[in-house]
């Protein structure tokens, strides 16, 4: 569901973390258990396979929002930009599937990490 940060999110990383994905996408065949359970842990990242093709979670170590890094932003609010940022970069691995982002817990809301879990159905 695209949200008031939906635009925010897409210019923020269609040209630099998008790449990067598609990229491992393919490089893993598409496989999300293996993207969540394998690929995604390590370089400020982790994820975890919930539920086997179905639900994921992924973290990151530190804020990557570059508002929020600058101090341009400090209202928990804006960890909707990564949510959608998360909606935007699944919509474009797989077009035709439905996926849905929660927010789990981040640093702007006072948590260690940011997490996020990803339900594809």
């Amino acid at each position: 569901m695209k949200d008031k940060y939906y635009e925010q999110a897409v210019t923020c990383v269609k040209d630099t973390v998008l790449p990067a994905q598609i990229k491992l996408y393919k490089s893993c065949g598409g496989d999300f258990d293996k993207i969540y359970g394998e690929a995604m842990n390590g370089n400020g990242y982790f994820g975890r396979v919930i539920e086997a093709g179905h639900i994921y979670e992924l973290g990151y170590e530190e804020c990557t929002c570059p508002k929020v890094q600058s101090c341009q932003v400090t209202d928990p609010d804006q960890c909707n930009c990564s949510r959608q940022s998360i909606l935007y970069i699944l919509s474009c691995l797989e077009p035709n599937s439905k996926f849905e982002v929660e927010i789990l817990e981040t640093i702007l809301r006072g948590a260690e990490h940011c997490r996020f879990q990803i339900t594809k159905y």
